[in-house]
């Protein structure tokens, strides 16, 4: 093949210590650019290529020299001969077969049933088959050959085969088969003990457990673990209603009270049932579900339980049937399961206590001066906003007792203040507790 010309089409940059190269306008896989061949800088430095990495760019062999580093150089490629390139793989394929590898297997002759194997560096000799054992290329027979005290798999292999039996490994590592028949009829032979053992106790019943004693004890009798307390917990804080059990009352009031009027914390009355306000729920979708049947009001939608809906972000209205009991809000599909948990009377109560509060006290108050006052400061659980104040004094107080009235709030604490209205008559109030709504 004649000598081809040297490739002069586009410009040059390249790098001062790197390796890579990029061109512009040289189309260097359409020219048929290869390793080998080799770039003429104008500086007179000869690079080689070692890759074309695309139409304008490639790496070298070597990283580029400082001297001959620059961009928009003139390009000039020159082309390794075809003769040249078919000499280097004639001497590669010529090292490979003189390494005595293709001579060893050339002085074999082959024998049915028959392997090469390397014996030594270039020799080779034939090993029938039967030498390399079972198929193994699960690995079961290794892994059953590295248990203790099984000598050999010989041993196992001289096993004559048979229907339902197992393979019993003794102490002394001897295998034996085992029928299953004969496993099956001792444990018959026991079968009358193992009955007596799990007897129940005179007078037990089925849904009853055995003490340390053998005495029979109701399952409902058992303690519960902290730890179990804490993980019921933890479900249970997935509920977003609070009180969904009605266990907490601090205001003594009815489950079904008037519209708009608390009654069981956290539960309102409402002209379909009762109303609990959730507090900043997370736009998504929720699960309402609750016992007690009836239709409920939640996100829009009107029907018995279990109601699915997807809300936006923002306080929630929940509105269930005044014979609900169990009722819970829970992120995602909760339509196939009753994901009701209970949660601690402690947690409930805190919870409960951040809308609203009984604060015991002893607060008395007696004047004949009007717009006197007395004042109480007292300290309360962190609640949602500043909360309104009330005496809970069962109605020992006159009628030109002012409302009491809260000051100097602070993040857990406030004063009360207890005004009187009139010189008219005496005034004033017995007061065994302060209730602090902050409720919606």
């Amino acid at each position: 093949m004649a000598i081809r010309p040297d490739w002069m089409t586009g410009t040059l940059n390249l790098v001062a210590g790197t390796p890579d190269f990029t061109t512009t306008g040289s189309a260097l896989q359409t020219a048929a650019i290869q390793a080998g061949d080799a770039i003429i800088t104008a500086t007179g430095y000869v690079l080689i290529i070692a890759e074309i990495t695309g139409q304008n760019s490639g790496r070298l062999f070597d990283n580029c020299p400082v001297a001959a580093a620059g961009d928009g150089q003139p390009l000039r490629v020159r082309y390794q001969p075809d003769g040249s390139r078919v000499q280097a793989a004639v001497r590669m394929m010529r090292d490979l077969l003189t390494t005595g590898n293709l001579e060893a297997f050339a002085v074999l002759v082959g024998e049915e049933d028959a392997v090469p194997v390397f014996v030594g560096p270039g020799v080779m000799k034939l090993v029938p088959k039967s030498e390399f054992g079972p198929d193994d290329t699960k690995g079961n027979l290794a892994t059953l050959a590295a248990l203790e005290n099984i000598a050999n798999l010989t041993e196992l292999a001289a096993i004559a085969k048979a229907n339902d039996q197992f393979i019993i490994m003794g102490a002394d590592g001897t295998i034996t088969l085992k029928s299953i028949k004969d496993l099956t009829d001792t444990i018959a032979k026991n079968a009358d003990e193992i009955d007596k053992k799990y007897d129940l106790p005179v007078d037990g019943t089925a849904d009853q457990l055995i003490d340390a004693t053998g005495a029979a004890i109701p399952k409902t009798g058992l303690p519960i673990s902290d730890a179990v307390h804490k993980a019921l917990d933890a479900k249970a804080s997935y509920n977003w209603i609070i009180n969904g059990d009605f266990t907490i009352n601090q205001r003594g009031g009815v489950k079904k009270p008037a519209n708009g009027v608390y009654g069981f914390d956290r539960w309102k009355g409402h002209s379909n049932g009762i109303e609990q306000i959730i507090e900043g729920l997370p736009a998504g979708e929720y699960t309402l579900t609750w016992s007690g049947g009836g239709n409920g009001t939640f996100g829009g939608q009107t029907k018995a339980s279990p109601i699915k809906v997807n809300v936006t972000a923002g306080n929630a209205s929940v509105v269930v049937p005044a014979t609900a009991t169990k009722i819970s809000v829970v992120a995602g599909d909760a339509t196939l399961s009753d994901p009701w948990v209970a949660r601690s009377l402690a947690y409930e109560f805190h919870m409960c206590t951040r809308y609203f509060q009984k604060v015991s006290v002893s607060a008395r108050f007696w004047s004949t001066q009007e717009n006197q006052y007395s004042s109480n400061s007292v300290t309360w659980s962190a609640m949602r906003l500043a909360p309104s104040v009330s005496l809970d004094d069962q109605g020992q107080r006159s009628a030109n007792l002012k409302t009491a009235t809260l000051a100097g709030v602070s993040g857990r604490g406030g004063r009360f203040e207890i005004v009187s209205a009139a010189q008219v008559g005496d005034c004033y109030a017995l007061a065994n507790a302060y209730n602090l709504d902050a409720d919606f």
